[in-house]
């Protein structure tokens, strides 16, 4: 009897040497290149209600159950899902999202939680995107994980690799397949002078607080000097970056050309003839309108100027986002 405890003490010794040299954490990542813009290919990761269109489990069980609670691309947007033994039950939490960089928060039912990060970086065949989960690992569980960390990576890293391909398939298809929902017309524009504020470098995640804090600065001022606007309120694009995501733009309203507004710049858009796309929706999904816009230019060897966004409908009135109509243009060089 004291040898069976003797070696039962000695193999649980051993175990306790192993959890303390196996790894506290493990990592797994893999990446795939993508030839499509980084917001259009987030759009697809931050929106859950799409995520069965590029799961790599989806197929493992097609009939799980699934729950998705929040608002698409926000922090605190979760899905939850149970099925059968190949994927389990857990859920999934964005925890962050920028320009460059998508965080969840993965847990899976009794294994605690993990890290779950996409990051994207443009190169010359379009955007890189590198799915990465960082997983710490219980003091009892190093022991075993010395043995099955290698297999982790490999088991986890094919199903990476699978849905990297899905979401490619899926990314580079939407864009036919969105765009092809917006009709480009072409239209004589005359000559308009708007009057606003300038940024540069100007970041997917600023855009809106930029926005909201001028154009509100500006009409009243217009209507300290009385002054009639001429468009509804516009974001003139000067340029735009798609390798970080941030471009130099205005927050403005257009104006007579001879009106005197003081403390505010002046911008002067001549005439000629202009690309133009009437979009519904919410701003953030407004990508597919552009992709229109830009898809025509290439087709027809045209050359873009400045392109410029009117905010038709004010969202303090309409909380339908369906409803929600922005004028888009893009002059022509």
């Amino acid at each position: 009897m004291k040898k069976v405890l003797y070696v039962i003490l000695a193999l649980v010794g051993i175990y306790l040497v192993l959890c303390i040299a196996g790894p506290a954490a493990i990592k797994v990542e893999r990446s795939a290149t993508i030839n499509a813009p980084a917001d259009a290919i987030q759009a697809k990761i931050v929106d859950f209600g799409t995520f069965s269109t590029w799961s790599p489990w989806q197929e493992k069980d097609p009939n799980m159950k699934t729950t998705i609670t929040g608002e698409a691309g926000k922090v605190g947007h979760l899905y939850s899902w149970e099925g059968n033994k190949e994927v389990g039950k857990g859920s999934m939490k964005i925890t962050k999202v920028s320009a460059d960089t998508v965080v969840q928060e993965l847990s899976f039912d009794g294994s605690g939680i993990s890290n779950v990060t996409f990051a994207f970086k443009a190169d010359s065949a379009g955007t890189k995107v590198s799915w990465i989960m960082d997983m710490s690992v219980p003091f009892f569980g190093r022991g075993m994980m010395m043995f099955f960390k290698g297999k982790m990576d490999e088991m986890l890293g094919a199903d990476f690799e699978k849905g990297l391909a899905n979401l490619k398939k899926v990314a580079e298809e939407a864009p036919a397949t969105g765009v092809a929902n917006y009709e480009v017309k072409e239209v004589q524009w005359e000559a308009r002078t708007y009057y606003g504020t300038k940024t540069t470098n100007l970041t997917m995640e600023k855009i809106g607080p930029f926005f909201g804090e001028n154009l509100p600065k500006i009409m009243t001022d217009f209507g300290k000097g009385k002054i009639e606007p001429q468009s509804p309120p516009s974001c003139l694009v000067f340029s735009w970056n798609d390798a970080n995501m941030s471009g130099d733009m205005a927050a403005a309203f257009a104006a007579s050309k001879d009106a005197k507004i003081k403390g505010w710049e002046k911008y002067t858009v001549p005439a000629g003839k202009v690309l133009q796309v009437t979009y519904f929706g919410a701003y953030e999904k407004i990508g597919d309108a552009h992709g229109a816009l830009v898809n025509y230019i290439k087709e027809k060897n045209l050359t873009q100027g400045l392109a410029i966004e009117e905010y038709v409908t004010d969202p303090g009135t309409e909380k339908d986002t369906a409803k929600w109509q922005t004028n888009i243009y893009y002059t022509l060089k």
